[in-house]
């Protein structure tokens, strides 16, 4: 009996053996990105298998029509698909909040705009872009401005009610989209400090 009761021991450890490390993430910060593609909360990775909720969202295949292209975007601001790539970008989403980060926000000139209140005045140095897939094509769009020293914002402000441009002025990611994201220096109007750099384009799965 002790016998039996060892060997059925033995094959329930081996069972969870096999399945836990199947059961999802290892590590918490692995969410909201697609754990089973080794993306992480960083937003660096840039391969693996996108969630796609329809076929005008996310890139199907390597080299097909959806896959994305920085130069045959769409720019409904200033094309900055020819500006230098002068800093490396990751992407930290989570808990409605995003984050943009790069040596960009101290590095690169400001420039004076009114604060949305028109109060006072703030030094702003960047616009962060989001792409989305629409009608066959990536529209890209500049969604927000950041202050020096400032790489983060609301999650809720990824949206066309910000970007203001058709065909993206109704957009709004959904859960599995996949977007990309990138930041350059002023460039939601015109080039407000005659400086021009960017950061590479992250791919994201919306959360």
């Amino acid at each position: 009996m002790k016998k039996l009761i060892l060997t059925n021991l033995l094959r329930l450890g081996a069972l969870l053996a096999l399945t836990i490390p199947l059961s999802g993430c290892s590590e918490f910060w692995c969410w909201p990105f697609d754990c089973s593609s080794g993306d992480s909360s960083s937003g660096t990775a840039t391969t693996g298998t996108a969630i796609a909720p329809s076929n005008e969202t996310a890139p199907i295949t390597p080299g097909g029509p959806q896959d994305f292209d920085l130069n045959k975007a769409v720019y409904l601001h200033m094309d900055v698909s020819k500006w230098p790539e002068t800093h490396k970008l990751t992407v930290e989403l989570g808990g409605g909040v995003i984050c943009l980060n790069g040596g960009f926000t101290t590095d690169w000139p400001a420039a004076q705009i009114d604060h949305t209140s028109g109060e006072y005045k703030i030094q702003v140095n960047a616009n962060p872009w989001v792409f989305a897939f629409r009608d066959g094509k990536w529209y890209g769009g500049t969604w927000e401005w950041f202050a020096v020293g400032n790489t983060c914002k609301p999650a809720r402000n990824v949206e066309g009610g910000h970007i203001k441009v058709p065909p993206l002025a109704d957009w709004t990611p959904v859960s599995g989209e996949t977007v990309y994201l990138m930041v350059a220096s002023l460039s939601r109007s015109k080039n407000l400090n005659n400086y021009q750099a960017r950061t590479n384009a992250v791919k994201v799965v919306w959360p």
